[in-house]
């Protein structure tokens, strides 16, 4: 079963995998539509080698602020060292998976009061065209199915977390090359988080069962973490195995970096 609320949970079958399944039907219709729409939040980002080999993933979130558009990931995973990071549009069958580079990711630090020392954020950002739209596919080795275009964020909906609400993110995680010519991933959502705490640049929050190991994640750095009223409050990082938490790094430094870059830039 499904984890969330009061209903019985069953490990990492916490996660939601594709479309609704007989599993989520369990759930009230608005848990299952906000689950579904959670899986449409994250952003896929591929680190390509020069011959367009993938050799990394890593999750975004697309937002707009000033009628510009800007991709939003983890800095950990999109490194400044990194080049051929993209953004996959989408998949048919004709073409295969379309891809979108932007141009440059843009990073920060915040400077600690009285010490004069930088610290690096884990975050960072890069502006593409504003008719840029990423669509979801679920798709099996015999099928596509669910097309429907990703969400995108608007400023104002990036905000602080509260200890009341239900958090969730999604992922894809396991990615394994079948062939010379096929690249396969697993989308998974993780639902049913709390927010414990603040520390520093990051939010802390709970999962609702053992932290089943890094590995688990590996490919959600960036994913948007968001609340049941359809809004962002960080940008998954990293985790404690032992005290069974994810931290995200707080949204709000994507708003104080995403309006001086829109300041200084000018109108779109």
């Amino acid at each position: 079963m499904l984890a969330f609320g009061i209903l019985p949970v069953r490990a990492y079958a916490a996660c939601l995998h594709g479309p609704v399944t007989a599993n989520v039907m369990q759930l009230s219709r608005p848990i299952q539509e906000w689950l579904q729409w959670v899986l449409v939040t994250s952003i896929p980002l591929r680190h390509l080698d020069e011959l367009g080999n993938p050799i990394g993933i890593a999750s975004g979130c697309l937002v707009i602020s000033a009628d510009r558009k800007f991709i939003l990931s983890a800095r950990h995973a999109v490194t400044p060292e990194s080049k051929g990071w993209a953004i996959e549009l989408g998949y048919d069958s004709e073409n295969g998976t379309e891809m979108y580079w932007p141009k440059s990711f843009s990073y920060m630090a915040e400077m600690e009061k009285g010490s004069g020392i930088l610290s690096d954020v884990d975050f960072c950002f890069a502006e593409v065209a504003a008719d840029l739209v990423s669509t979801y596919v679920h798709r099996t080795p015999r099928s596509v199915s669910d097309v429907r275009p990703r969400h995108i964020f608007r400023i104002e909906e990036l905000v602080d977390p509260s200890p009341t609400a239900i958090y969730a993110f999604a992922g894809e995680v396991k990615p394994e090359m079948h062939g010379p010519n096929s690249f396969a991933t697993e989308m998974n959502v993780y639902p049913n988080l709390r927010f414990l705490r603040s520390d520093g640049a990051f939010h802390v929050f709970q999962l609702p069962v053992d932290h089943p190991g890094h590995k688990s994640f590996r490919g959600c750095s960036g994913a948007p973490i968001v609340d049941m009223e359809r809004r962002v409050v960080a940008l998954v990082s990293d985790g404690d195995e032992t005290e069974g938490t994810i931290r995200g790094v707080a949204i709000s430094r994507a708003v104080t970096a995403l309006n001086w870059y829109c300041n200084v830039r000018g109108a779109a």
